[in-house]
C-alpha cells in the first residue's frame, strides 16, 4: 500500500512543511492525524514561534493541518479547484456575514458555521509537490485547523439536531454553487452510477468483494438481491435525470468524520471527494456507515426540514433518497474492502457487507 511506510511519508510532510517557515515558524512538529484516502497530520508549534500569517474563519491558532494526497486519486488541476471551491465559499459566505452580522463564523440565518481553508505557502502557492526516492510525485496541502468533536462521536439521538443544522449549510452550498458561473467548468470527479458503482467505479467495482479470488474459494457470488438493488438504482437514475436544479457541484463526503461539532458552531473539513453529483448525494453520504440503524429515519427527517429552510425539495428529489442511500452504501463495500489500512474501513469492515445484504433487502422489497 502507498501509506505503509510511516517513516517515509512522514519525510515526505516534512518537505511540505518547509515551505510555511515563514507563516507557521520553524519549530512545528507533525503528528499523524488519520489514514484514509489521503494521510493528515497536525502540525503544532513546539515552542516560542512566529504566529500564523492567515487567520481562520473561527479565529487565529498555531496549529494547522497538513494533507499528503494519495498519488493517482487527483491531478494538480483537480487539486487546485478544490482550493479554488473552498477559497470561493469562504469569501462568499464572508460577505452574507458582514451584511447580516449573524456571528463571528461564516454564516446566515442564524445557523453558525465554518469552513476548512487552505493556507498559502512562503511563495504565495496553496499547493507543493515533492518526489520519493523512486521519483513518485506527491502534492501537498496545509489547511487551517478547526477544534471540535467528529459528529460521528456524538449519540445518534444528539445528532438529530446537528442533522437538521447539516440540511439546512447543504442547501446553502448548493445555492452558492447554483449561483457560481465558474462552478461548472471546475476539474472534478463526476460521481455518477458509472464512477460510483458502475465497472469502472473510481472507489473499485462492489461486484469484486464477492467475485474476487478470495470469494471465489469460498464458494461466493455476487447475490442476487444487490444485482437487483444495483439494477433498480440505475433505472432511477436515468428517469431522475441530471437537470441543473438537481445535478451540480457537492462535498460528496458530509459524513460524521468531516463534520466538527463544537458550541453552536458546524464545522465542514475535507473537500477531497467534493465534484459533480446529484445534490441529494450529499445526504446519503451524511449517512455513511450507519444507514442501517434505527434513527435514520430521524436524521432523514431533520435534514430534510433544515435543507428547507435555505433550499427547495420536490418530490421527486424525495423519492430518490432510498436510491441514493443505496448506492452509497454500494460504494463503501468497495471501498471498505480495498481501503484496507484505512480507519473507517478498519472500523466498520467487519460486518459491512452483512449490513449491506440487509439494507439492499429493504430496498428491493419496498
Amino acid at each position: 500500500m502507498i501509506f505503509d511506510d510511516k517513516n517515509k511519508c512522514l519525510q515526505l510532510a516534512e518537505k511540505i512543511l518547509a515551505h510555511y517557515q515563514k507563516g507557521l515558524g520553524t519549530d512545528c512538529k507533525l503528528q499523524l492525524l488519520q489514514l484514509s484516502e489521503n494521510i493528515t497530520y497536525l502540525v503544532e508549534h513546539t515552542g516560542n514561534a512566529v504566529e500564523m500569517q492567515n487567520i481562520e474563519p473561527c479565529g487565529t491558532r498555531q496549529k494547522a493541518v497538513l494533507r499528503l494526497s494519495r498519488p493517482g486519486y487527483h491531478t494538480e488541476e483537480e487539486l487546485q479547484a478544490e482550493i479554488m471551491w473552498m477559497m470561493k465559499l469562504q469569501e462568499d459566505f464572508k460577505v452574507q456575514e458582514e451584511k447580516q452580522t449573524v456571528c463571528t463564523c461564516s454564516s446566515q440565518s442564524g445557523v453558525c458555521f465554518c469552513i476548512r481553508q487552505p493556507l498559502a505557502g512562503d511563495d504565495g502557492q496553496y499547493l507543493y509537490t515533492v518526489e520519493d526516492v523512486c521519483g513518485q510525485v506527491y502534492f501537498g496541502t496545509i489547511f487551517t485547523y478547526l477544534s471540535g468533536a467528529p459528529l460521528e462521536d456524538i449519540s445518534l439521538q444528539e445528532q438529530v439536531l446537528w442533522f437538521e443544522r447539516l440540511g439546512e449549510v447543504t442547501a446553502m452550498l448548493h445555492r452558492q454553487v447554483q449561483a457560481w458561473q465558474r462552478a461548472s467548468g471546475l476539474p472534478r470527479f463526476h460521481w455518477n452510477y458509472e464512477t460510483m458503482i458502475g465497472k469502472k467505479a473510481i472507489w473499485g467495482d462492489w461486484r469484486e468483494v464477492f467475485t474476487g479470488e478470495k470469494a471465489v474459494r469460498s464458494g461466493q457470488g455476487v447475490p442476487e438481491v444487490l444485482n437487483r438493488a444495483d439494477l433498480m438504482i440505475r433505472r432511477k437514475l436515468e428517469t431522475y435525470g441530471r437537470t441543473a436544479d438537481r445535478y451540480g457541484l457537492i462535498h460528496g463526503d458530509l459524513r460524521g468524520a468531516n463534520l466538527l461539532v463544537e458550541g453552536d458552531s458546524l464545522k465542514i473539513i475535507d473537500f477531497d471527494d467534493s465534484g459533480f453529483g446529484w445534490y441529494m448525494q450529499d445526504l446519503a453520504a451524511s449517512l455513511s456507515f450507519m444507514e442501517t440503524e434505527e434513527m435514520v429515519t430521524g436524521l432523514i427527517r431533520a435534514w430534510i426540514a433544515g435543507y428547507r429552510k435555505q433550499g427547495t425539495l420536490t418530490q421527486a428529489d424525495l423519492d430518490m433518497i432510498p436510491a441514493f442511500i443505496m448506492m452509497r452504501r454500494l460504494q463503501l463495500l468497495a471501498w471498505v474492502n480495498s481501503r484496507t489500512n484505512a480507519a473507517s474501513s478498519i472500523a466498520y469492515r467487519e460486518k459491512f457487507e452483512e449490513g449491506t445484504l440487509e439494507l439492499a433487502k429493504r430496498y428491493v422489497a419496498s
